[in-house]
């Protein structure tokens, strides 16, 4: 699959309809329609992706096996007959999923008809056309040393679905590691996702937000600090500095109308809420996936709390008690014994 592709149904997909690590458990406990799914046809991209799941009568985590279904699109404009290929897709450290994708570009103004077919015949399916090819321009406006980063988006757009901005930054470990001779964690790129669903709102005639640095920098640095990626501040690689932003959005039709016009995900997770699927549960709908990317000034990414300089650069560790933290920050507390060890 393509990264930015892929980055785009997968943002949509798991941050649109955000239910943590609920995801991995097979949804709408005790139906008899066998499947729910999670997609959209995607006039902007190569490639095509549907989400499915299974529904079970029992509520337990998804093992991860390959699902029983194959699936199908008809472009009902054309006649045109595709078999979709399947993948086991990770999302996140926690989170995978059965993904579905065939590369053909979506055209805009075309119906077409997808099925999920499991091995005995049971189908779910649903129709969705795409909307006609929307005119529209991104800017934004880095000040200097402003965390605060105004993004406008100009044209005609009846609907913009799943705002997400995405942050790649990198771990900075330290210069050198106590014991002397220990190996250092190697510097990590871990891709960090922030929703901004209830900040995009209309402006004229299109639509404007303000993306946070600040605010999300202690996001990301908490996920950073989860995955054993830093150590607590004060220790001897606490730092992340910021490589670039990515953002991505779903340019949609008038279709995608939630109740109360939010995509609330109390209100979503309600069966039958928010769905379009026959014979099933979930949305698959038609749009443009947006992805753009930015590399905000130094001075704001500074501002935010990112940094770039590692920490203990020493000829004598002794005399540096902030570096004398394991060089892999998630050892363990007890670094005395864990240093006897090594020293040996």
């Amino acid at each position: 699959m393509g990264r930015s592709s892929l980055l785009v149904i997968s943002m949509v997909l798991a941050a649109m309809f955000h239910l943590g690590c609920e995801e991995g458990v097979n949804p709408i406990v005790g139906s008899e329609y066998p499947f729910t799914l999670w997609g959209f046809m995607n006039a902007g991209a190569d490639t095509q992706y549907v989400r499915v799941f299974e529904i079970s009568d029992q509520l337990v985590p998804d093992p991860g096996d390959a699902i029983d279904a194959r699936v199908f699109s008809t472009d009902l404009t054309t006649g045109e007959e595709r078999e979709w290929s399947y993948e086991l897709v990770r999302f996140d450290s926690l989170i995978q999923g059965h993904v579905f994708w065939s590369p053909f570009r979506a055209v805009n103004e075309h119906r077409y008809e997808l099925e999920v077919v499991r091995s005995d015949g049971a189908t779910s399916s649903v129709v969705t056309t795409v909307p006609p090819e929307a005119d529209f321009q991104i800017s934004v406006d880095f000040r200097d040393s402003s965390t605060v980063i105004p993004v406008h988006i100009d044209g005609d757009i009846p609907n913009m679905v799943g705002f997400r901005v995405t942050y790649h930054a990198v771990n900075v470990p330290p210069v050198k590691a106590w014991p002397i001779g220990t190996a250092i964690a190697p510097a990590v790129q871990l891709p960090v996702t922030i929703g901004y669903d209830n900040v995009l709102s209309r402006q004229g005639d299109g639509w404007q937000l303000e993306i946070d640095m600040s605010r999300d920098f202690i996001a990301v640095r908490t996920w950073y600090e989860f995955n054993c990626l830093v150590t607590p501040d004060g220790g001897s690689a606490p730092d992340v500095w910021l490589r670039g932003i990515e953002f991505s959005v779903l340019a949609a039709d008038s279709s995608w109308a939630p109740p109360g016009g939010t995509f609330d995900p109390n209100v979503l997770s309600v069966p039958g809420t928010f769905s379009n699927v026959e014979n099933g549960y979930g949305f698959f709908g038609a749009g443009m996936g947006v992805l753009e990317e930015w590399t905000p000034p130094a001075q704001a990414s500074l501002a935010a709390g990112y940094n770039y300089e590692a920490q203990c650069n020493y000829l004598f560790p002794l005399e540096q008690p902030e570096c004398m933290d394991p060089p892999v920050p998630c050892l363990g507390d007890n670094v005395t014994d864990l240093w006897r060890i090594w020293l040996r």
